[in-house]
């Protein structure tokens, strides 16, 4: 039986942001049949474009689907089991997490869900912004205005009154948190190096402030000033790439730090960059994938320097439940970040924008699906 709907109900229909092999988009509208028991629907408000959406596009997506997979939206419809399982009812906000994991394999059931084969991106698994449309109830994505909760979809209940620009921080800065205190290991008082001032790279800087670091340096090409400022406004000194040693010597004393969180896109020679900024016992962690992806590394030097390297996707479960907490209590800052909104017939002109290169100083690029224009919050 299906619990009651929201008090305007959910409508027969909502339109999406359809993605195709083709690189292009379609708007298009598409049937909302009723929650089942497990099951249930979510009226997106929020939709934000992070570099994966952008590979995806770029690339051509293998089969038409609704990209999107970092989305904040109002429970519309919910089946009594999805109730129960997931602790909310209609007309409460959540945020989904993007896996759609199995639930009963080794990762799963160590709580490592992001591991899980059935979600994994890079083997043909499945998630948020990927499942074709062509697989009812085709709504499967973020770009859109309403968005289907499967029996294995990954909720997470908002607090009352968190406003939906701080809500949609939720993922980039959980997996800030993970990639910092987690895989970085921060201890209060460490130095700390962001390369790359983007999306998760602005997320970054405010969770190394957030976990107690006494130095955050920002670093970015010359393009990348506008981004800088930003990070600058989040607490961070910032320099041009190449520039770190020399800034951090002004600012440590040494040119070194204890954590390098290595964002940045393009080719893997940020990584040896990385690993020459850490002192004895520093931990070099790098966020995304590299291309090409080869770099030196001298195994001797990591010995002699005690020094660690960790690669990172996703998040701890945790870090999620960590990062609305962060949020709810005034966002580390990051409500003061710019924002850039698109409506659902400007998705595909921005992903066009965004994978050539030409998109807005702001990385923090949102689609509002029942909004139109651009512009901040």
């Amino acid at each position: 039986m299906t619990i009651v709907t929201t008090l305007t109900g959910t409508p027969a229909t909502g339109l999406a942001s359809v993605a195709l092999p083709s690189r292009r988009t379609e708007l298009r509208e598409f049937a909302l049949p009723p929650a089942t028991a497990d099951t249930g629907w979510v009226r997106v408000e929020a939709s934000g474009i992070c570099g994966t959406d952008v590979t995806l596009y770029n690339s051509g997506v293998p089969q038409e689907c609704v990209l999107g997979h970092h989305a904040v939206g109002e429970i519309a419809d919910l089946g009594e089991a999805a109730a129960q399982r997931w602790g909310v009812r209609p007309g409460d906000h959540v945020v989904l997490e993007e896996y759609l994991p199995c639930g009963h394999c080794a990762q799963c059931r160590a709580g490592r869900y992001r591991l899980c084969p059935d979600t994994d991106l890079w083997s043909g698994g499945r998630r948020l912004g990927t499942v074709g449309v062509a697989e009812a109830p085709s709504l499967w994505g973020g770009n859109a205005q309403y968005l289907h909760l499967a029996p294995n979809s990954v909720v997470h209940r908002l607090p009352p009154g968190l406003p939906t620009a701080l809500a949609v921080w939720a993922l980039p800065l959980a997996n800030a948190l993970d990639w910092t205190l987690g895989a970085g290991a921060l201890a209060p008082g460490e130095d700390v190096v962001v390369l790359g001032p983007g999306y998760h790279g602005l997320a970054a800087v405010a969770a190394a402030c957030h976990g107690g670091a006494a130095t955050v340096l920002a670093s970015g090409l010359p393009s990348d000033q506008a981004r800088l400022r930003i990070a600058a406004g989040l607490g961070a000194a910032t320099a041009e790439s190449g520039g770190e040693a020399a800034a951090l010597a002004l600012l440590t004393g040494d040119g070194l730090a204890d954590v390098v969180l290595d964002l940045a896109g393009g080719e893997a020679a940020s990584v040896e960059r990385g690993l020459a900024l850490l002192r004895p016992g520093g931990r070099l962690v790098i966020g995304g994938i590299k291309s090409p992806g080869g770099f030196g590394l001298d195994a001797a030097e990591l010995v002699r320097r005690v020094l660690t390297v960790r690669a990172v996707r996703g998040r701890a479960p945790e870090r999620v439940t960590q990062a609305i907490g962060v949020l709810a209590a005034g966002g580390a800052g990051l409500g003061a970040v710019p924002t850039v909104q698109v409506g659902l017939d400007g998705v595909g002109a921005m992903l066009e924008r965004l994978a050539a290169g030409r998109g807005p100083g702001p990385p923090h690029v949102v689609v509002r699906p029942w909004e139109d224009g651009e512009g901040d919050w």
